[in-house]
């Protein structure tokens, strides 16, 4: 059972006994000192946590001796047990949660991102978030949930820089074929894209770790040449980037939490997508696609998208995260989804932070 008050200590009560039984509870930020260590205790609470894969050890602890080099570690334990846990970084005048504060190493993107915390055990996140900020000053939170920003907004000064939709697929709510479900013109563009990829058009999942090694770098040739015809960098335009997913990859793959399909046509590869997987939850993470000499009534996006969508539904998937974003696909593949939110919390209000709220309530009383 789970408890929480400020100030690091907690107590729960049965109902009638309020001074027979008692938890204690406490908080801490410390110095992470041996990962290895803190790797065995992070996937152990996982075992009783539902934080999806990027609050996972897998991802957050991919070259982390590297990335979180002097970050800390935000604990909450109850009768000597974890059940929180955070990594703060530290970097541009600030401290991160679960990132390392610096440009490049957070340029992988986190999304549902927040405190990895025991079933059950939800109430100690606002006190521990207020603990981390009074000890540490402002924290940087990037892609979180409504919980975890009603728990920041319990814990102090919150200012909120943007929210965005992440649209998914819900395979509990489909009573139909998915393509059935789509607007008449989505629907439309994917069937004719697929006439015009021809009967030769496939779906092949990575079947070995050097298959899907080798899907990668095949992705990235696509993705790279699609942004830089734009006049764009692309998201692997450093190495270090390509390095942090390959060695992403072979943490993920073995244990089922990475996947890489590659969708092909008689002329070709279409494109690849690269999905990380955690409790029937497919999260699109990043994608390739055939771009070049394409006809402009082919399709290769909503195709690449449609066809992985079908082929979890088949494999039992329970969602298609297509995660935070605007993009029009997204929208039209997707019609169920929650918002993610960016914001800093800090333990008083800045001037920045008050400016942006006065904005906010200027706009909500200009429409009265």
């Amino acid at each position: 059972m789970c408890s929480a008050r400020s100030g690091g200590r907690g107590r729960e009560t049965a109902p009638g006994f309020a001074a027979i039984l008692e938890a204690v509870q406490r908080i801490t930020l410390e110095p992470i000192g041996d990962l290895t260590s803190v790797g065995r205790r992070w996937r152990a609470l996982e075992a009783r946590s539902d934080g999806g894969f990027f609050r996972g050890w897998v991802f957050l602890g991919c070259q982390a001796e590297a990335r979180f080099a002097g970050a800390r570690l935000l604990c909450v334990s109850q009768d000597g047990a974890d059940v929180a846990l955070a990594l703060i970084g530290s970097g541009q005048g600030r401290t991160w949660l679960n990132q390392t504060g610096q440009s490049l190493a957070d340029s992988v993107f986190i999304e549902h991102n927040g405190m990895l915390v025991q079933r059950g055990c939800e109430a100690v996140v606002a006190p521990a978030l207020r603990y981390a900020v009074r000890q540490a000053g402002a924290l940087v939170m990037s892609g979180v949930d409504d919980s975890t920003l009603a728990a920041a907004r319990a814990a102090g000064w919150l200012d909120l820089k943007q929210s965005r939709f992440a649209p998914c697929v819900d395979f509990a709510t489909l009573d139909r074929p998915y393509l059935q479900t789509l607007s008449a013109n989505a629907r439309a563009q994917i069937r004719r894209s697929m006439r015009l990829y021809g009967a030769g058009l496939r779906l092949e999942r990575a079947a070995t770790l050097d298959a899907a090694q080798g899907f990668f770098v095949e992705m990235v040739g696509l993705h790279q040449a699609a942004w830089q015809r734009r006049g764009r960098p692309g998201a692997f335009a450093e190495p270090a980037m390509r390095a942090f997913h390959q060695a992403l990859i072979a943490r993920a793959w073995p244990v089922g939490a990475a996947d890489l399909l590659r969708i092909s046509s008689g002329a070709g590869t279409i494109g690849v997508l690269y999905n990380f997987v955690s409790a029937g939850r497919v999260l699109s993470y990043q994608s390739g696609f055939g771009y070049a000499g394409a006809d402009n009534r082919e399709k290769p996006g909503l195709v690449c998208h449609a066809m992985a969508i079908e082929h979890y539904a088949g494999r039992g998937a329970l969602v298609y995260d297509l995660l935070a974003g605007a993009d029009r696909y997204k929208t039209s593949l997707g019609r169920s989804g929650q918002t993610l939110h960016w914001a800093v919390l800090s333990r008083w209000p800045s001037i920045h932070g008050m400016l942006r709220t006065g904005q906010i309530l200027a706009k909500r009383f200009s429409r009265r």
